[in-house]
Order: structure tokens, then C-alpha cells, then sequence
């Protein structure tokens, strides 16, 4: 397989060959952020938009409100426009209210007691929107309600929004879903839609990946395949039918480097096809930290080169292949490091 060829595709529709313009429009294309920590989108649309600027993604988030952060793929945070946001919710939220049901197990927890503190908490947030310690102050309980938030904020649905203090800050506000914004649709053809996502997104691509940023089973993937039109262009790369064309004209006409978030869509949706497709076998275990994480990945054409810490407000890097000219590495690192100092 042409690993080259497969990755400056995806990296194209990615938006990370050439800098966009629009961050809603940026999010449409790439099936949303992950947002499973909460500098991971920032990271994400900098090495996606021209002249991007956090304060840019923090009008359309908590301002404009265009985009929304609520537990979808997977059971994980992410963060979509309003179109897929019907989508994405009715297409995953049985698994979800699923996982969190073993939660609730886990920590004993009533069902009857959690309807009347989704109740309260309701009330309290109509007020308008408020931190996890705020909401606990005017329930005047001794509850964790971190945990309770997040057991109930799919059911809701609750958001979360700006952080505390900086960027960076995990410790979010919450608020309710406005009311005109339209969250259900009929599950399976949003499952249909999601999976199409995907494919429009990520394509070529195996089934084991759309099983994996999907949430649903392999089998189940495999059923929903069969209402879309796909071919397999080799290897169990899945593409979809109206995009063979322009894939098999396509050419690597464009050079890249990257200093990425190793929880970015591009690097993390290929978790089980990262070898070879992302990286070559023989730096494998040079790519995961102690527990198993991805470090953040230098990437070249689409390819993991290297990786990329921050280390008292300096980017030191280490490369598993060597660098003939090093000045655009270089440049990337000053760019990311004045973003970072932002």
C-alpha cells in the first residue's frame, strides 16, 4: 500500500496540508474536535487555521455558541457544529447512557436519587450557568457533584463551558442545552450519517478504525457499511464510492511538518492502524509514554518522525529519523512556542 499517498489524503481533508479560514467550518470537516483534554481542540485547530488565535475558537464555543462539547464518540468529550451535533448524539447516546448505567452501579447510586438531583440541579442551572462547586453551594449537600454531573449530563443534556482561570483549566462551567437547538433524530439513520462522517473525514480507512472512533462494535459497523456505498481500495482500506475517483488521481503535491497533540483526531482515530500506516514498526515503542499514551508526534507527511515536549516554557524535541535541514522544524517550534506564551 501506498502509506504516502493514503495519509496525504486523509491529511487534505484534515485540513492540515494547507491552513484554513473557518473554525465552524474547519470542525464541520473533520467530524469535530476531540476534546478529551481541554487544551487538545486549541492544539487541534492551530495547526489547522491561518493566524489562529484561541480567542477565535472561544467566541464560537461559549459566544456565538456554533459549537457544542457534550460526551459523544466513544463515551469521550468532543466538540461539533450544530448540524452534526443531532447526529453525533443520537448516534452514540445509547452506548452512552449504557456506560454510564455501570457507573452509577459502580458507586451505588439510586436511580430515584439521581432523578431528584437532576431535577435540582436543573432548577439551579435555569439561573444561568455555574461550576461544579456553585452548583453544590446552592444545593447545600454533602455530595460529590462532579460525579453526579458527570453521570447525568447526557441525560439532561448539560454543556460544558468556558473554564476557570486560563485556557488550560479543567475545572468547566455548566449550562443547559438552549432549547432551539435540535439534539434527537432517528438513532439509526444518525448511526447511517455518523459512519459517512467518518468515511468523508478519515477515509480510506479500515473497519477496526470505524469501529473504534465510532464507539460501536465491529459487527455493528460492518451492518451500517452496508448501507453506504464504499469500495476497498486494498488492505481493508475503505473509501467511499464518490471519492475513488478523486483519490486514485490524487498526487503528494504538498509538504508537511507538525508539531501535534498526541489526542488529535488525526493520530488518535488510527489507533489500531498506526503501524504502518502512521509509523514504522521498528519506532513502535518509541511512540508511547509508560502508561501507554501517545506522546505528542513530530509529523512529516503525515508520518510520526518524532516527538515534542514543553519543558519550562521551551519545546525540546527528540526525532526517530534524522532531518536533513532543520530550519522549518525550527520554525515550527518558535511558532508553537509564541502560541503557547499567548
Amino acid at each position: 500500500m501506498d502509506w504516502e499517498k493514503v495519509n496525504h489524503y486523509v491529511l487534505k481533508k484534515q485540513h492540515l496540508t494547507k491552513k484554513f479560514d473557518s473554525v465552524v467550518k474547519c470542525v464541520e470537516d473533520i467530524g469535530g474536535l476531540n476534546s478529551i483534554t481541554a487544551i487538545a481542540p486549541y492544539f487541534s485547530l492551530f495547526n489547522r487555521l491561518k493566524d489562529f488565535k484561541k480567542s477565535m475558537f472561544d467566541e464560537e464555543l461559549y459566544e456565538k455558541k456554533r459549537l457544542y462539547r457534550l460526551r459523544l464518540m466513544r463515551g469521550t468529550l468532543f466538540i461539533v457544529t450544530r448540524n452534526f451535533l443531532p447526529v453525533a448524539y443520537s448516534a452514540t447516546i445509547d452506548r452512552t447512557q449504557k456506560r454510564l448505567a455501570g457507573f452509577r452501579k459502580r458507586y451505588k447510586l439510586a436511580e430515584k436519587e439521581l432523578e431528584e438531583l437532576k431535577d435540582e440541579i436543573i432548577t439551579v442551572l435555569k439561573e444561568g450557568e455555574k461550576t461544579a462547586v456553585e452548583i453544590r453551594k446552592e444545593l447545600r449537600k454533602n455530595i460529590s457533584v462532579s460525579l453526579i454531573l458527570r453521570l447525568l449530563m447526557e441525560d439532561v443534556p448539560l454543556l460544558r463551558g468556558r473554564p476557570l482561570g486560563t485556557w488550560k483549566g479543567e475545572q468547566f462551567r455548566y449550562s443547559l442545552l438552549p432549547k432551539n437547538i435540535k439534539l434527537r433524530m432517528d438513532k439509526e439513520k444518525a448511526k447511517t450519517l455518523l459512519v459517512e462522517k467518518f468515511l468523508q473525514a478519515f477515509g480510506p480507512a479500515t473497519l477496526k478504525d470505524i469501529a473504534w472512533w465510532s464507539g460501536f462494535s465491529k459487527k455493528e459497523s460492518k451492518t451500517i457499511l452496508e448501507k453506504i456505498d464504499t469500495v476497498d481500495i486494498g488492505e481493508g482500506l475503505i473509501l467511499l464510492e464518490k471519492e475513488a475517483e478523486d483519490f486514485e488521481i490524487s498526487k503528494v503535491d504538498d509538504e508537511s511538518l507538525l508539531l501535534m497533540s498526541g489526542v488529535d483526531q488525526y493520530v488518535i482515530t488510527h489507533k489500531y492502524s498506526i503501524c504502518p500506516r502512521l509509523v514504522s514498526e521498528r519506532y513502535l515503542t518509541n511512540i508511547y509514554n509508560e502508561y501507554g499514551a501517545l506522546h505528542d508526534p513530530i509529523i512529516r507527511n503525515g508520518e510520526i518522525i518524532g516527538r515534542w515536549h514543553v519543558k519550562e516554557g521551551r519545546i525540546d524535541y527528540i526525532l526517530y529519523e534524522k532531518i536533513k535541514n532543520k530550519t522549518e522544524l525550527d520554525q515550527r517550534i518558535g511558532e508553537m512556542e509564541e502560541f503557547l506564551r499567548e
